[in-house]
């Protein structure tokens, strides 16, 4: 009999903590759905586009300049250098040594003459030290930018006879003339080299060394007035083609315009006109922006559902003349205000509006939607508003039971 009570007993202490751990439980999940935590967003100012989102294909004026093989080359130009008609772009080598030999005698040569310069300054010249300091600072930037690229030496050489101004303009001791003896021993190691011969260009231009094979797949004075099927037959074909590695010194850019092609659906481009203005920018690269103006392909006709749009572009650098093939997003349309999460929205009265906390306590903003997105609208900001949203004001994005005027402790 004492045995039974005492597995009755186990057995009711079991039922009894079973019983609290339910309720502990229950009461925890009641919490959670009437205690929610108050949670803010700060008001600021944003902007976002109407865009078009598409694959571009680039269009250049440009012209291959083959290397014929006959020695060893050297590229004597840099990505972006503006050649004139005629003017060299590579030197050939009749061996290896020689042309080795020679970059190393001008290297030298432009050192000696970078250190001669500085040691003919003195400490009694006129110059400004803030100047010089700003001038170290983005000499500075130039080298941390250059560790992605190839010119790393020559930005460094630039920082380095920065520092050096420096030096001699508040009167240390800088002893160049160890430098010049140096370079000027080295450089009677070399003789003064010369190629047996110059590769030339027959067009005037902005020369890289970039080149994939699909220089002239589109004829450059027909890109304005290509077809849809003609655009699609180009495209197939790059993309189901891999770029190899040539053996082109590089190639000349003839004309500073150039072109997009994006085929995009008729619909997106009805509010465009040719011969209007557009923005564009690179994907992955927001911090350049193009300007572009529509040639062809923004005023289709009413039968057509895709239209080959045609941007045209002046602008050239480095990059630009690599590209052939992009991702981009044309801009049609700005819009600047406080971008809202779209569950901070809220409609009282049949007003649009958000609620903030000021203090401790909700005030209810009416606001005026200029944009939206699935998760996020864009609102009017209007600093003469006394009763409109306001840039720092405490947006909430998640609470419980929210009412103008409601405090919160």
């Amino acid at each position: 009999m004492k045995k039974l009570l005492q597995n009755v007993n186990k057995g009711n202490l079991a039922l009894v903590i079973f019983i609290f751990i339910i309720l502990g439980v229950f009461c925890a999940e009641v919490y959670s759905v009437t205690h929610i935590e108050l949670k803010t967003q700060t008001a600021g100012m944003s902007t976002v586009y109407d865009k078009i989102s598409t694959n571009a294909l680039v269009v250049r004026n440009e012209t291959v300049i083959s290397d014929n093989g006959d020695g060893i080359t050297v590229v004597g130009c840099s990505n972006g250098d503006k050649i004139k008609k005629g003017g060299s772009v590579a030197m050939v080598f009749s061996s290896e040594q020689e042309a080795v030999s020679y970059s190393k005698y001008h290297e030298l040569s432009r050192q000696l003459e970078q250190y001669e310069s500085l040691d003919a300054q003195t400490v009694g010249q006129s110059a400004d030290l803030e100047i010089i300091d700003k001038d170290i600072e983005q000499k500075v930037v130039d080298y941390a930018l250059s560790l992605d690229k190839n010119s790393i030496d020559e930005e460094k050489e630039n920082l380095n006879s920065v520092l050096i101004r420096r030096q001699i303009l508040i009167g240390e001791q800088v002893d160049l003339q160890s430098y010049i003896t140096g370079l000027t021993n080295e450089l009677t190691q070399y003789g003064a080299v010369a190629p047996k011969k110059y590769i030339t260009t027959d067009s005037s231009g902005i020369f890289s060394t970039y080149t994939d094979g699909f220089e002239n797949i589109v004829d450059y004075k027909n890109a304005v007035d290509m077809s849809v099927d003609d655009f699609k037959a180009v495209k197939e074909k790059i993309d189901s083609s891999t770029v190899t590695q040539s053996s082109n010194i590089g190639k000349v850019i003839t004309d500073y315009n150039w072109y997009l092609q994006a085929l995009v659906d008729s619909e997106k481009v009805k509010n465009l006109q040719n011969g209007s203005y557009v923005e564009v920018v690179l994907k992955g690269d927001s911090n350049t922006v193009l300007k572009a103006k529509i040639v062809a392909g923004a005023e289709p006709e009413l039968n057509e559902k895709e239209t080959l749009l045609v941007l045209m572009c002046n602008e050239m650098n480095e990059a630009i003349a690599e590209l052939r093939c992009a991702d981009i997003e044309i801009r049609l349309k700005k819009y600047e205000g406080i971008k809202v999460p779209a569950n901070a929205l809220h409609v009282v009265d049949e007003k649009k509006g958000v609620y903030v906390l000021i203090a401790s306590q909700v005030k209810f903003r009416q606001v005026n939607v200029i944009y939206s997105e699935n998760d996020y609208v864009l609102v009017e900001y209007d600093s003469s508003d006394s009763k409109g949203i306001r840039l720092y004001d405490k947006i909430i994005t998640q609470g419980k039971d929210l009412e103008d005027g409601k405090v919160y402790t």
